[in-house]
């Protein structure tokens, strides 16, 4: 089991500005957070900073700080009445990396309260900053004992991932050119990042070529179909021999001759199962490579509950009796306060309801649709390699630049439109709509709940 926390780049941004207003003093504030629980990782989720009030500080000094009991009691009291686990958050100076003595002796009797007093399942936490981008937590069990958080991230406009690389293996000569181009540390960061992919098809598998070349440790793929012969032409990976083959197989095998060394965490179900989706809360990045409105609609939940960073990817060809009239591409970042794909309109619960009804009750869609209360499902779409490939490259060129800041710090889209046949390519920045779910701050960072999601899942086969 592994420890990490999330924080949303504004709330982090904030407790920085707070915690470093004053270098000469230490200052402290608290943290409630909700859960991401899985077999692998608990994952704490910030929702809200509340700074220690003046009144409550007895003392502060360059290395010490002093709070009465009633500021870190009415802390618990608010987290145990919203149901939310519990971090304790101060500055140290520059020289203190980590935890010190005092915060050893006075740190266990303060989580000894918090066991007693909150009564939210879970566990709580202490964090030190000796410099903004210097945070070292750790977790505090119910038993007295610690145990490290072992990757912090931000997620925003960039992801920052703070972590240890130093427990990196020495990269291998193969990764030379990356590391000219973006340094040694991000490609180390790359090889302990898992990143999920959903659908490898012709999109979903030029996304995953790309992320194992780069180097990305570990990939999740989620893909529950398949290989037909007739998609040679536009899955990497595959030849004509696979036909049947399973998907996610092919990756697995694409993945082992290429020889990197990336691990893959196989799915072989849609996103539309509880199982697949729960596996995606091990992954720091997800790319969304599925057609369906239901599998996206999935993928935005997640974006926005937990909150793991989406890329959805689609390529729309329209043709007509073999000629092509036009060709779209986009890739839409999915984050907490941007529009989601219901405020965009990409997807519709009309659509949902038939894509899942034609999965679960094929019998009921067809009377549905016969009386004109669902939609038609389309054929298959055209789908040509070059146009796949390109706008899979734009997804990973997005990923890159919210890990490196390439693109400049005044980039702030949230979505690139691209349109091949008039060689024009457009950037938009669109924030949630009020009055969406993902407008609804009681979602964001919500983290589990029962059911996962809030969503009603398919019986698993």
């Amino acid at each position: 089991m592994r420890y990490t926390i999330t924080f949303q780049e504004e709330s982090y941004n904030e407790l920085i500005k707070y915690l470093f207003s004053d270098t000469k003093v230490e200052r402290a504030a608290y943290a409630l957070c909700k859960l991401s629980v899985t077999a692998n990782e608990t994952r704490l989720l910030v929702r809200e900073i509340i700074p220690v009030a003046e009144e409550d500080i007895i003392e502060a000094t360059k290395t010490n700080i002093k709070i009465a009991n009633r500021s870190f009691l009415r802390a618990m009291k608010r987290a145990d009445i919203t149901k939310h686990v519990f971090l304790f958050i101060h500055s140290h100076p520059k020289e203190y990396l980590s935890h010190s003595l005092q915060d050893d002796r006075e740190e266990k009797m303060l989580f000894k309260t918090a066991y007693i007093r909150i009564k939210t399942p879970g566990i709580h936490g202490s964090l030190v900053l000796s410099a903004p981008d210097k945070p070292v937590c750790r977790i505090w069990l119910e038993n007295g004992n610690t145990a490290p958080v072992s990757l912090i991230r931000v997620i925003g406009n960039k992801f920052v991932f703070y972590t240890d690389l130093s427990k990196v293996d020495p990269l291998p000569v193969f990764f030379d050119r990356q590391i000219r181009a973006f340094g040694d540390e991000i490609q180390k960061l790359l090889r302990v990042l898992n990143v999920g992919v959903i659908g490898v098809g012709g999109t979903g598998s030029a996304i995953a070529e790309q992320l194992i070349r780069l180097g990305v440790g570990t990939l999740t793929i989620v893909d529950g179909e398949k290989f037909e012969q007739s998609n040679v032409n536009r899955v990497y990976g595959s030849s004509i021999n696979d036909d049947k083959k399973e998907k996610i197989r092919i990756v697995q095998e694409h993945a082992a001759t290429i020889g990197i060394g990336t691990t893959i965490i196989p799915e072989n179900k849609p996103i539309t199962f509880l199982s697949a989706t729960e596996k995606l809360k091990d992954c720091d990045v997800i790319f969304g490579c599925t057609d369906d409105n239901w599998g996206r609609s999935i993928l935005t939940k997640l974006a926005v509950y937990y909150p793991i960073p989406v890329f959805d990817l689609g390529v729309k060809i329209d043709s007509e009796e073999g000629k092509i009239k036009n060709i779209q591409g986009r890739v839409t970042t999915l984050l907490g306060r941007y529009a989601c794909l219901f405020c965009r309109e990409r997807i519709s619960a009309k659509r949902i309801q038939a894509e899942s009804l034609a999965a679960l009750d094929p019998e009921q869609l067809k009377a549905l649709q016969k009386e004109g209360y669902a939609d038609e499902l389309e054929t298959p779409a055209p789908a040509v390699i070059p146009f796949t490939t390109t706008i899979a490259a734009l997804a990973i060129s997005e990923f890159i630049h919210r890990l490196t800041g390439y693109m400049g710090e005044d980039r702030e889209s949230n979505e690139v439109l691209m349109m091949f046949d008039r060689t024009l390519i457009k950037r938009n920045k669109t924030l949630s709509k009020l009055e969406c779910f993902c407008g609804d701050t009681l979602n964001i960072l919500r983290g589990d709940v029962e059911p996962l999601l809030d969503i009603t899942w398919r019986n698993e086969i």
